[in-house]
């Protein structure tokens, strides 16, 4: 029975100058005591850089921040971190004295502006039947302008501070001046943040919640330099943990120094039951079938990539031609055809056999 020669395992650290091109010959049972196992080489529809790993994050038009739109003190909460809002819900009240005096200041501005538009009728016919001078016609034009910008501006800051437009037209009807300010969802979302807490004293700019609408996620990561190159934009990405599918929407021009990592951006699309913050893995599609082999199976020998090619009685060294996708598997682009067996565990030892340093008959 052929015996394995001890010096195997020694070719890892004292490799041999020379490889020898002959086939390494290697029984069951010698394979199956150096854990020595195969992989069968398949055609996948999953081209470019076969498996990446995204995380889900909300898109840029996605998240919202409510921050304090004027000094107050927080007067009600109705929302934790965690809850689903949808548009027009309350999600806090504060209490402010500068809200009074914003609303007055509004309702003065509207009333000038009534005044002004008056007044600007009044001149404009007299200046058509030659009645005033056409400075006064202007004077009278200039304070109307200046009256509705003000307005312009104090309406403007009631919507920053939280009024709806039917809160501001229901002002001049007679409703009572308030202080209080609710801050409502803008949208259907989660809250994500929500520092704020009852009775906290607010200066002005803080952050009183931040929120994320479910419905506008990307999927963003990195990828090694070599996989970004075989990526681009509108690629069809597979989720491998549900049924789920994606559009690749970035690929960055910028390498990072540190890592030589890419980042790379896809969106969802519908349908998909992605959670935020969540880890995803997914496979890149191609309309052209390819082959993939593990990173395990590949070997370097005199500086060529070699895998260990499953024979009748044994293994042979074979050169191939590969592309590293950086994500542990590897594009084959010569020196193999769908069917081929190789090993992908073992390997050192292969190699170790390969420079010479196999065994001889018991």
């Amino acid at each position: 029975m052929k015996r394995l020669n001890p010096l195997i395992l020694s070719a890892l650290l004292f490799p041999a100058a020379g490889l020898q091109a002959a086939d390494l010959e290697l029984d069951a049972d010698a394979q199956r005591l150096l854990d020595i196992r195969v992989h069968e080489v398949a055609e996948a529809t999953a081209g470019g850089a076969g498996l990446l790993t995204l995380s889900v994050r909300f898109a840029p038009d996605g998240e919202w921040v409510i921050k304090t739109p004027l000094p107050g003190i927080v007067h009600r909460v109705f929302v934790q971190q965690g809850d689903r809002v949808t548009a027009g819900d309350p999600l806090l009240v504060v209490r402010s004295a500068e809200m009074v005096s914003l609303q007055r200041d509004y309702l003065k501005a509207r009333a000038d502006v009534v005044l002004q538009r008056a007044a600007w009728e009044r001149d404009r016919r007299l200046a058509e039947a030659g009645s005033i001078s056409e400075r006064r016609r202007q004077e009278t034009r200039y304070a109307l302008d200046a009256a509705e910008a003000d307005y312009r501006g104090l309406r403007g800051r009631l919507l920053l501070a939280g009024l709806s437009d039917e809160d501001i037209r229901n002002l001049p009807g007679g409703a009572d001046i308030r202080p209080d300010i609710t801050l409502r969802a803008p949208a259907t979302a989660i809250v994500l943040e929500r520092p704020a807490r009852l009775g906290d004293r607010l200066d002005g700019e803080e952050l009183l919640a931040r929120l994320g609408e479910p419905d506008k996620l990307i999927l963003q990561g990195v990828v090694a330099r070599s996989a970004a190159a075989a990526l681009k934009i509108g690629d069809a990405l597979e989720w491998l943990e549900g049924d789920c599918t994606a559009e690749l929407a970035f690929v960055s021009e910028v390498i990072e120094t540190e890592t030589q990592t890419v980042q790379v951006r896809a969106r969802p699309n519908s349908g998909c039951d992605l959670l935020p913050g969540e880890l995803t893995r997914w496979r890149v599609r191609s309309a052209e079938p390819s082959l993939f082999v593990p990173g395990s199976a590949v070997v370097k020998l005199a500086g060529r990539d070699v895998v260990f090619v499953e024979t009748a009685g044994g293994f042979d060294v074979r050169d191939v031609t590969l592309r590293n996708t950086g994500t542990g598997s590897w594009i084959v682009l010569a020196g193999l055809q769908p069917g081929d067996r190789i090993a992908a565990t073992g390997t050192a030892v292969l190699k170790g056999m390969s420079l010479g340093m196999g065994g001889g008959d018991d």
